[in-house]
């Protein structure tokens, strides 16, 4: 079960990816000769009008064949107008760039729909859940109470209830709450959490549903967070300031169960970030991914001429060669640590 949902996930964001070059070089008039899921042996496929599309055994990757892309005699019999490689160059780059954009408009929409159905946490000093055996539960606060002050310091929103319980931590707090339109004062004991080392009372914000347009917004802003964050994680990895880590298609999986045990909730947010990882991924200048054909595309436009096909497919290959063994590598480090290897 834990392979077939890492397997189904990985295929729909590898799907979202390819959709966006296949659509967008429709929308410019290319011929496009494949479309495939997978990679490596044939599974199945279908001929539907001008193209091909097909499912591959390996959930690793996929591709959008157009003609003209790389270098093929066989091209050479497509009229110009229908080529990828004769097409301007913003055109090209519209294309190049729309399988990553994609990525990322995916996780925009997860995030929206998690919004939208499940809720975020509401900035309001309400309390939404209180745990049993804490402090706030024996001191007797209630779901729908309002924090009014914290130790005389007015509180205003969520943030400000976190803020002084922290800073209290095993000191007794003050806590004036409104029930039903009346004030009371109860006192309570931050203690801090064994397991996340935080200091707590025991209780949780309000869940507010957002409309579609704060989903939506509130989904953009969430992947823009993400999106920096794993650049700043990718950028201290390149410096050397961390650790240099990955997971192959087998770590993928492993990881995938993981979190498919701790709900769908947070396997909807972890199909998010990684749909956020491939299109940042695809936009590095690495030969055989989308960033290095828009270098390609950008010596192109400052040269004035485009580089010689038959050298910029050279270097593409070569880098589908070395991507391919970084993967073998990833994965024996997968089942090194394992123990399988």
């Amino acid at each position: 079960m834990t392979f077939l949902i890492a397997v189904l996930m990985i295929g729909v964001l590898v799907f979202a990816h390819e959709l966006g070059h296949f659509l967008a070089a429709k929308a410019n008039g290319i011929l496009v000769l494949e479309f495939a899921v997978g990679m490596g042996p044939l599974i199945f496929s279908r001929q539907i009008g001008e193209t091909r599309y097909s499912l591959r055994l390996l959930p690793i990757g996929g591709f959008a064949r157009m003609a003209g892309e790389d270098y093929d005699e066989a091209d050479n019999l497509v009229p110009d107008d229908r080529r990828f490689d004769k097409k301007p160059i913003y055109a090209r780059a519209l294309v190049s760039v729309a399988g990553p954009l994609t990525n990322f408009l995916v996780a925009i929409i997860i995030f929206a729909i998690l919004f939208m159905f499940v809720g975020v946490p509401s900035q309001l000093p309400l309390v939404g859940t209180v745990a049993t055996g804490w402090p706030a539960a024996e001191a007797g606060l209630q779901e729908g109470d309002r924090i009014i002050s914290i130790n005389g310091v007015d509180i205003n929103n969520w943030q400000d209830v976190q803020k002084e319980i922290a800073a209290h931590p095993n000191q007794t707090l003050d806590l004036l709450v409104e029930r039903g339109g009346r004030q009371s004062t109860l006192q309570v004991t931050p203690r801090v959490d064994p397991e996340s080392g935080r200091v707590q009372i025991g209780i949780g914000p309000t869940i507010q549903r957002l409309s579609f347009l704060g989903a939506i917004s509130m989904g953009w802003q969430e992947t823009v967070w993400f999106t920096q964050q794993i650049i700043t994680i990718l950028v201290n990895m390149a410096t050397g300031r961390i650790p240099a880590e990955g997971a192959g298609p087998i770590g993928m999986i492993i990881m995938v169960g993981q979190v498919a045990q701790t709900g769908l909730l947070n396997l909807l947010t972890f199909a998010a970030v990684i749909s956020i990882q491939l299109g940042i991924f695809n936009l590095l200048p690495i030969p055989a991914l989308d960033g290095s054909r828009l270098v390609f595309l950008a010596l192109e436009a400052i040269r004035g001429k485009p580089v010689d096909p038959e050298k910029e497919s050279f270097v593409h290959f070569v880098g589908f060669i070395i991507l391919m063994a970084f993967m073998v590598l990833v994965t024996f480090k997968d089942l090194q640590r394992l123990d399988l290897f």
